[in-house]
């Protein structure tokens, strides 16, 4: 008796993309779930952002308005006195910044760069307000310090940031902030500077203790949800999706393909004879070969749009994307032959002395429900078995694709 080799048991449960141990080094992950985390998340938070943007937007034009009567600003504006003009042109930049996110958050698919408008935001608000408080002291105004100290705090708020990032910002508005003053203000007013500055940098240390606290334990629950879901749509058995996870995959696949206009086939793909090989060699060499077989179709599948999928007993799907007929014919064709080259010993089939598989594939017409197409696929399959197996046969009255 045969016994196929099975030299590493199916352990799926890490999140796709996470290299090594499943933990968080640092604040980051492996690169492709660190994409996913931050994807997740910018898309979790843009609701608060929307919040905090629209806030900023009627305090920022609440300033505008302070400004140009404290500073006499429209009568500056005339004379073309230079610290007016360039603090007026300060606060539009800002504001047209702000609309600017405000329209991309409104819009119905957001950009994947989206927090880099939110950092820019972020900055032209500190160096704005930070000038525009130099140019009150100058000019004996009364003006709130506290209001950086509250620009700090803001920049570490759910606006689709990570911490990395708004630590960045925070540090990039507090050193500013200090610089800016030892260059515009007068020698006896840098000892009240150095104080605020003080505070600023002590503001930044304790948003950002605050701050790295959260997003811990916000990438402790999206990995543990990750797990979980992973879990859930994959199969125990072979680490590949099961019936639901695939299921999932075709849905969103196929929605892709239909708004991009691009080819889709899709394969139902079964072993030949499989409960004869249960029977001579028992279900545990058969749970063995189900693995192998696994891995050799995921093997000649292109992620992340192909998929294979198990959909029971030794039933497997596979979705073929922007594939047409003719080129699955060479892609499942190898699939067959990557199997066929296992050489799992299959004494009591009838059709090989190895283990072979049957599979029945269709084209999506760009229009049809997956289980519509799924229900051709499977016609095409039985229309093969009937055939003699060992065989892909394309579905209604498209071109046979010998196996």
């Amino acid at each position: 008796m045969h016994t196929p080799r099975h030299d590493q048991t199916a352990e799926h449960d890490a999140p796709d993309g996470a290299a090594g141990p499943r933990r968080l080094d640092g604040l980051r992950f492996a690169p492709t779930l660190e994409r996913e985390y931050r994807l997740h998340m910018r898309s979790a938070q843009r609701n608060s952002t929307l919040v905090c943007v629209i806030t900023a937007l009627g305090i920022w034009l609440t300033f505008i308005g302070f400004d140009l009567t404290r500073l006499h600003g429209m009568t500056a504006l005339l004379a073309g006195e230079p610290d007016i003009v360039l603090a007026v042109a300060l606060r539009l930049s800002a504001l047209g910044v702000i609309l600017a996110l405000l329209v991309v958050l409104a819009a119905r698919r957001l950009p994947r760069a989206y927090h880099r408008l939110s950092m820019l935001a972020l900055g032209l608000i500190g160096v704005t307000s930070a000038y525009i408080a130099n140019v009150f002291k100058l000019r004996g105004l009364p003006q709130a310090d506290i209001a950086q100290l509250v620009i700090i705090a803001a920049v570490f708020l759910p606006v689709g940031l990570t911490f990395v990032q708004s630590l960045g910002v925070a540090l990039f508005i507090g050193l500013f902030t200090t610089g800016l003053g030892f260059v515009m203000l007068e020698p006896a007013q840098f000892a009240e500077h150095m104080r605020l500055s003080i505070l600023t940098l002590f503001a930044v240390l304790v948003s950002a203790v605050g701050a790295w606290l959260r997003e811990r334990a916000e990438r402790d629950q999206f990995l543990l949800r990750r797990m979980l879901h992973n879990r859930a749509m994959s199969d125990a058995l072979t680490g590949i999706a099961n019936r639901r996870g695939f299921e999932e995959h075709v849905a969103i696949a196929l929605l892709q393909a239909r708004r991009d206009r691009v080819p889709v086939v899709f394969a139902v793909l079964d072993v030949d004879h499989f409960k004869r090989y249960n029977d001579r060699y028992g279900h545990q060499a058969g749970d063995i070969a189900l693995v192998l077989i696994a891995r050799a179709i995921d093997s000649k599948l292109r992620p992340p749009m192909d998929m294979v999928g198990r959909l029971g007993g030794e039933e497997f799907g596979l979705l073929l994307y922007d594939t047409t007929p003719e080129k699955a014919q060479e892609r499942l064709q190898r699939v067959a032959q990557a199997i066929a080259e296992l050489g799992i010993e299959h004494a009591a089939s009838p059709t090989a002395q190895f283990i072979t598989v049957s599979m029945g594939a269709a084209a999506f017409d760009g229009q049809e429900a997956a289980a519509d197409l799924y229900r051709r696929a499977d016609a095409a399959l039985y229309a093969g078995k009937a055939s003699g197996r060992n065989r892909v046969e394309l579905g209604e009255g498209s071109e046979r694709l010998a196996g």
